[in-house]
């Protein structure tokens, strides 16, 4: 395939390609040292290297394995950027402690947030990863209130200075990461560039080993990017390719050069989409949801005229598993499915594409500068935004996007986004602004004349904590996507339906009011999550015309439950369901499901309410995804649920089943892979028989109290890891007999409400 073309590839993989290879004796001596018992003191293990040979990447590795998650109470991973402050550091660590909601925290001054960090993380036997460390002052602020602790707690730190590493901990020997030999440069290169290829042609990129080695001179990241890169062309165009890469062994130019090498023979659509990432913050892992529709926003993604069927956003996520595969974004966060949840530019490709987006125009990023005041002229207060705000400006010249990157209540200074807006739509860039990224920004004050934004594609005011949404809103034309999640918004004006491009509305369980007549934008909605319809009549808020929604998320009563399944039997598009009956104190009510059994599409189902014994066989065939919680069965529904042909994951939360003996028969399940059972507080027996579940890799079971025993667990044939959290000792030790193989069995007890919110006037969900 020709480097200028866009190739579909698979969809994403369930696991990123290895980037530890050469590193196993280093990750077998982090997690020995980690977990040695017979050191109570607090150590730091340093992981060094000048060059990038995988430290973050072994980090986070370790970070994740589930005996690491077993043996520390509590896990902080902080990315110490240049630029933070030691306060930024503070709030970051104090927002990944498990401790119930704290208010105002971004309020406390230094030393108040200090002593809070030291009291509530010496609770907690905790793992700290300091990633990216440059300097010594900062490492030795934040870790010097623990030199006393004594319960087993561990500090990671990367660097590429070793005075930094020996600074660290004079008593702990840094872990050097070397450069991969030849041979395991080969195998991590093949684990990239022929993971496309078929098996009869794989032997031939054999012939370009030497020159690839001679390449990447044993660099991991040069060796993804090339090996991403060569993936996806023709065997016979890759001499071009590597011939232009022959440049000697100066290292430090190295990934530079491989880099701009791979970003060159990006096909053009992609590049903008992959210089994007450069707007967010060095490490910032960035929602998918948020970049693919800001790509939307941009006009980056473009469909050609034989793909007028395709859906905009399916085009979208080829384009992100595009880069993917080509190693240029990388997955830092996944669903329970597999698929990615957030993402970013990897570290080593950030300091690269950063100053060569600014220097192409294509973006202009502004840091604090103490100089700017508030009365210098329109431009320098757009610097001052970017000050106080952490906004980025794309596409330097012309005003079209403002992307917000910080979570912290400012005050008063948040009116000058009110004043800047104002500023805005007075002036030129009123035509040119697209993009207007609030998230995080503590009750940004918006202008009641929003509306004359006329080119704005998106509003993004998820986390800002706001109270209401201005009514002109729906005299947007252009708008695409509203993103109203996590505030404490209730309720919006039919006005909303104006909007006659949009496709995505998110909200928290909002009413809309009843549109005064049917119009266009509610055939292109794709998604709408958080509608409240209580007892209301769903078509009163056109649910049944909204032809084209594939997600959606509603709350009703059991009043108007029954023509709300109607109206969601006739979207024949839908693919994603999230559905509550609840009464106005949160009790389930009952669920009707009748009218969707004969459901096509729907693949992915959440139930929140009561459901009838016999209505559980009314479930969708199709579905991969189910969850259940508070259904209330009184009848085993495995039986049912195990015929569902499909099925790849289900989660029976609590309270979904009331008895007390569960079985799984012989040949159901046939696809489960993930099974979550929590809050089962009457189970006592569960059986499973032979044959049962033959694909089950992940089982976890939480806070089934009474279960007693669990017969046939050991016959599950593909079962990998076994997660029991706050289950009787007697049975752990029953099913840790019992196992008698090697499957990961980890036992973990909960401590306080893991609960934290970025603001606690806002809402929890």
């Amino acid at each position: 395939m020709a480097s200028t073309e866009m190739q579909g590839g698979p969809l994403y993989p369930t696991s990123e390609v290895s980037a530890l290879v050469g590193c196993e004796d280093a990750e077998r001596e982090l997690v020995s040292r980690l977990l040695d018992s017979t050191e109570e003191n607090l150590s730091v293990i340093s992981l060094v290297s000048e060059e990038a040979v995988g430290k973050t990447a072994l980090a986070r590795h370790v970070y994740k394995r589930l005996d690491i998650r077993q043996h520390f109470q509590c896990r902080l991973w902080v990315h110490v950027r240049e630029e933070f402050a030691y306060k930024d550091l503070l709030l970051i660590i104090l927002k990944q402690i498990p401790i119930r909601l704290l208010k105002d925290i971004e309020l406390m001054s230094e030393k108040e947030l200090r002593q809070l960090v030291f009291q509530t993380l010496m609770k907690f036997r905790f793992l700290m990863v300091l990633d990216d460390v440059c300097t010594e002052d900062m490492w030795f602020k934040l870790l010097r209130p623990f030199a006393d602790a004594t319960n087993g707690s561990r500090v990671i730190l990367t660097t590429r200075h070793f005075n930094v590493a020996s600074e660290a901990d004079p008593w702990s020997c840094p872990l050097n990461l070397r450069q991969l030999t030849e041979e395991e440069s080969w195998v991590l290169f093949l684990k990239n560039a022929g993971s496309r290829r078929s098996p009869e042609n794989s032997s031939d990129l054999n012939n370009f080993r030497e020159e690839i080695l001679g390449i990447c001179l044993g660099l991991p990241p040069a060796i993804l990017l090339l090996g991403g890169l060569l993936s996806t062309i023709e065997l016979s165009d890759w001499s071009r390719v590597i011939d232009r890469s022959q440049f000697g062994e100066d290292k430090s130019a190295l990934l530079n050069i491989v880099a701009l090498m791979s970003y060159n023979e990006l096909p053009s659509a992609l590049k903008p989409c992959f210089l994007y990432l450069a707007l967010f913050p060095k490490a910032y892992e960035i929602p998918k949801r948020r970049l693919l529709q800001l790509w939307l926003a941009e006009g980056f993604v473009q469909l050609s005229p034989d793909e007028a069927s395709v859906p905009i956003e399916d085009k979208a996520k080829i384009y992100l598993e595009e880069l993917v595969s080509r190693n240029m974004i990388e997955i830092a966060t996944r669903k329970s499915d597999g698929s990615p949840k957030t993402c970013r530019m990897p570290c080593f490709l950030y300091g690269f594409f950063l100053p060569k987006a600014e220097e192409e125009g294509f973006l202009h990023v502004h840091h604090c500068r103490s100089e700017c005041t508030y009365a210098d002229s329109e431009i320098f207060k757009v610097q001052r935004l970017a000050d106080q705000f952490g906004v980025s400006k794309s596409h330097m010249g012309n005003l079209c996007a403002y992307i917000s990157f910080k979570a912290e209540k400012q005050g008063t200074s948040n009116s000058e986004i009110g004043t800047l807006l104002k500023k805005i739509i007075k002036g030129r860039d009123r035509v040119l602004l697209k993009v207007l990224d609030l998230e995080g920004v503590y009750k940004p004050q918006l202008p009641k004349k929003l509306g004359e934004l006329r080119n704005l594609k998106y509003l993004g005011l998820r986390w800002t904590g706001l109270d209401s949404c201005p009514a002109s809103i729906g005299d947007l034309p252009c708008l695409e996507t509203i993103d109203l999640k996590y505030t404490s918004i209730t309720t919006l004006p039919s006005s909303i339906w104006k909007a006659k491009k949009l496709r995505h509305l998110y909200m928290n369980e909002v009413s809309i009011q009843k549109p005064s007549r049917v119009v266009s934008s509610t055939n292109q909605l794709q998604t709408l999550m958080g509608l409240f319809i209580g007892s209301k009549d769903p078509k009163d808020c056109g649910l049944g015309k909204f032809t084209s929604l594939r997600k959606l998320e509603l709350t009703c009563h059991s009043e108007s439950m029954e023509e709300t399944a109607k109206c969601i039997s006739q979207l024949g598009n839908l693919l994603n369901l999230r559905l509550r009956s609840r009464d106005p104190f949160g009790q389930p009510l009952y669920l009707v499901l009748s009218p969707m059994k004969d459901h096509q599409s729907l693949s992915k189902l959440y139930l929140f309410g009561v459901v009838a014994d016999d209505d559980i066989g009314y479930l969708p065939r199709n579905l991969k995804i189910l969850t259940l919680s508070m259904s209330k069965l009184e009848e085993d529904p495995m039986p049912a649920l195990g015929k569902l042909p499909q099925l790849n994951i289900l989660r029976l939360f609590s309270d979904s089943y009331l008895g007390s003996e569960m079985t799984c028969h012989r040949g159901h399940f046939p696809k489960l892979s993930v099974l979550k059972v929590w809050n089962l507080k009457e189970l006592k027996q569960w059986t499973v028989e032979e044959d049962a579940m033959p694909q089950l890799l992940e089982l976890e079971i939480r806070r089934c109290e009474k279960l007693e025993s669990s017969d046939g667990l050991e016959q599950l044939p593909a079962l990998k890891e076994l997660i029991l959290t706050n289950m009787p000792q007697e049975f752990v030790a029953n099913v840790r007999q019992g196992l008698g193989r090697d499957i990961l069995l980890t036992n973990t007890w909960e401590f306080s409400p893991l609960f934290a919110c970025k603001f606690s006037s806002a809402p929890i969900f």
